[in-house]
């Protein structure tokens, strides 16, 4: 209830980078290793991993990953075992299943969703934003969203070399 706190799943090191400008086109990418998808993707994603999807990455198809990081755009509907977290620069278009979701402001979202146990789907209607009542701030440093952490994680290549010697 109130004053839960929920603490996200260590998000895995991508065994496999799809690049920016690469264009894949496959009925099923599957696997049981975690991946990041910076081109575009057109087919379905079944993943036991977690799925990190850059600001360039397009996905057109249908995807089921452990976690999920979106900061690009995906078009098919979306199943998620733990947590899916869509950023401010990522655009959803399609019905999303999931433990728990995390949107960040900004984040465009366009269908229904299924949280935790329910399974009732619940249309997403654009809101309009409440303004801040709060009036104290908190401490100067804010911290860093999941998907700040997480994308850090990928490109720190000293995480890379260490893992390699």
């Amino acid at each position: 209830m109130f004053g839960k706190k929920t603490i996200a799943p260590q998000v895995d090191i991508p065994n496999t980078v799809i690049g920016e400008g690469i264009i894949l086109e496959a009925a099923l990418l599957t696997g049981k290793e975690s991946i990041r998808i910076d081109g575009t993707l057109y087919g379905n994603v079944d993943l036991n991993g977690s799925l990190i999807l850059g600001e360039t990455g397009i996905i057109e198809g249908k995807v089921r990953a452990k976690y999920i990081i979106a900061a690009g755009m995906i078009r098919g509907n979306i199943e998620c075992d733990t947590i899916f977290h869509i950023s401010s620069t990522a655009r959803i278009n399609g019905d999303i299943t999931a433990k728990s979701l995390i949107v960040d402001e900004g984040g465009q979202l366009n269908g229904r969703y299924q949280i935790g146990e329910s399974r009732e789907m619940i249309s997403a209607e654009p809101q309009p934003l409440l303004p801040n009542t709060e009036s104290g701030s908190s401490s100067g440093s804010e911290e860093k969203s999941y998907l700040e952490r997480s994308l850090e994680i990928v490109e720190d290549r000293s995480a890379y070399d260490e893992d390699y010697e």
